[in-house]
């Protein structure tokens, strides 16, 4: 009996029997949400990935939990037009890679898991794809072509819209839409924008930052103007929402760097140093991230990560400036990759 025993205990460590999977299967929903509450982003991956009983527990449960954060990868496109990623923290390229058809599609947005992708055959056909769900909502055409596309919140989630800003015009657009509401902007274009507090903002040509209170059913625009500090004329602008839930507005001008936050009488207030945060920008994508939650990955607080396809080789896509002693220092991305698409902030956190 005991060699058997002995036997019988050594092919199970080596080969699950159907009945060891479907105990695994039954575990307590209680259990399950535990153990998934302590995961890391990856392993939560391989998670949804056991059976559907697990896969149920983590769509269900995964917004309450204090997700744990990654420093943010860059997606890039390869000199073959394939979209791949890069760690910046580690200056290696990921083995990882959208999988087909999407693979060379060109991104204009991503939020929390799903990508704003469109494709490469047809610039009209748009899509949002999250390579870990493998699933695809797809948009209705795009109307005109696009710069940058945005997310008010992940698809699933109430009242989530998706915004398009383009060279002639800006849109919007519910996940489960028909058409694209081309926003009344009059001559006025945009050249970023950014979903704050439920509401559209936008820096259009004019030196103004917009913001936008939309109605997707009556389709009316009410708009608010804020005037940029005077640096807007000769810099750089990017919008991106502080971790503290201020709008923030950057601009950028040879190796200097301004930071002014929106107060409450909606002027701008210059930052002297935005703390233990740093700002990450992108023409396609921007966001902040609270640095003590990276500790040992090399993030540096009160920074700004500034990825653009405009810095040329050897020199890199990114570049890293400090808020405390104004220096900057360009990164150099090992491998190949192309300068024809611009690099984009992702960060490693899947929601349902």
């Amino acid at each position: 009996m005991r060699p058997m025993n002995k036997k019988k205990k050594h092919n199970a460590s080596l080969s699950p029997t159907i009945s060891d999977l479907s105990s695994w299967s039954h575990l307590p929903p209680e259990l399950l949400e535990q153990i998934f509450a302590l995961l890391s982003p990856s392993d939560r991956h391989r998670f949804r990935l056991i059976c559907s009983p697990w896969r149920g527990v983590a769509r269900q449960f995964i917004p309450p939990f204090p997700l744990p954060f990654e420093p943010p990868r860059l997606l890039l496109s390869r000199p073959d037009n394939a979209l791949s990623f890069y760690d910046l923290f580690n200056s290696k390229s990921l083995s990882y890679s959208l999988p087909a058809p999407h693979r060379r599609a060109r991104c204009f947005g991503y939020l929390a898991g799903w990508f704003f992708l469109v494709s490469d055959q047809n610039p009209s056909r748009a899509c949002l794809f999250n390579p870990v769900l493998l699933a695809e909502i797809p948009l209705p055409d795009l109307e005109f072509p696009i710069k940058k596309a945005i997310l008010s919140a992940p698809p699933g989630f109430p009242n989530c819209v998706v915004a398009v800003m383009g060279r002639s015009a800006s849109a919007l657009c519910e996940v489960a839409g028909k058409r694209w509401q081309v926003l009344d902007l009059g001559q006025r274009l945009f050249d970023d924008i950014i979903f704050w507090r439920n509401q559209l903002c936008g820096i259009e040509n004019r030196g103004n930052v917009l913001i936008c209170n939309f109605d997707m059913e009556s389709r009316r625009t009410s708009l608010v103007t804020v005037q940029l500090p005077e640096q807007w004329k000769y810099s750089e602008v990017y919008l991106v929402e502080s971790t503290g839930g201020d709008l923030l507005t950057v601009m950028k001008y040879c190796h200097m760097f301004w930071v002014y936050k929106l107060d409450q009488q909606c002027t701008w207030e210059q930052m002297e140093q935005i703390g233990d945060q740093a700002l990450f920008l992108g023409v396609i994508r921007s966001e902040s991230v609270p640095v003590n939650r990276f500790l040992g990955s090399g993030l540096r607080e009160n920074s700004i990560y500034l990825a653009s396809r405009k810095f040329e080789r050897p020199f890199g896509l990114v570049v890293i400036y400090s808020m405390e002693d104004e220096s900057m220092t360009t990164v150099p991305l090992s491998g190949q990759h192309s300068v024809l698409a611009d690099p984009v902030w992702v960060s490693p956190v899947i929601w349902p």
